[in-house]
């Protein structure tokens, strides 16, 4: 149940896929790229990174209350997410291959560590995704 409800959060974070609400003391630019009930989304453009035909950015979620969850079989609360996201732009499909759990005092409380194996999901219309992958794939044509 509660590796369901890790795939769920990874899947929202995915299908958009883990921020602060403007830049952040160590100079990334974090742009605002949806919003639903549960968080606000956010990529930081300073972190994009190509790799082959694919694209790498971190995401953030950060989150209107303080959700709990058990995560390696320990009860963890969290206030966001960080996760990176490899994204391809010419199939619009993407997968977070990595996803952390920050704490109401911003240290990871839980990490996935390198999920490179994860499954490639495509992106829906009207969603943070769809939005991220137009703001992270345009930055690309720019250079």
């Amino acid at each position: 149940m509660a590796t369901s409800r890790l795939n769920d959060m990874t899947a929202r974070l995915a299908l958009c896929a883990a921020l602060s609400t403007a830049v952040s003391a160590n100079g990334a630019d974090w742009v605002e790229v949806g919003a639903d009930t549960q968080a606000k989304y956010y990529v930081d453009v300073d972190s994009i990174k190509v790799d082959g035909e694919n694209v790498a950015v971190l995401k953030r979620g950060i989150f209107t209350h303080i959700l709990t969850d058990t995560l390696g079989g320990t009860s963890t609360t969290f206030k966001e997410t960080i996760g990176t996201v490899e994204i391809d732009c010419a199939r619009r499909i993407n997968r977070v291959i990595q996803i952390d759990m920050i704490g109401e005092n911003g240290e990871v409380v839980w990490t996935s560590g390198p999920m490179k194996k994860r499954l490639w999901e495509d992106v829906r219309p009207n969603t943070h995704a769809e939005t991220t992958i137009e703001v992270v794939c345009s930055r690309l044509k720019k250079n």
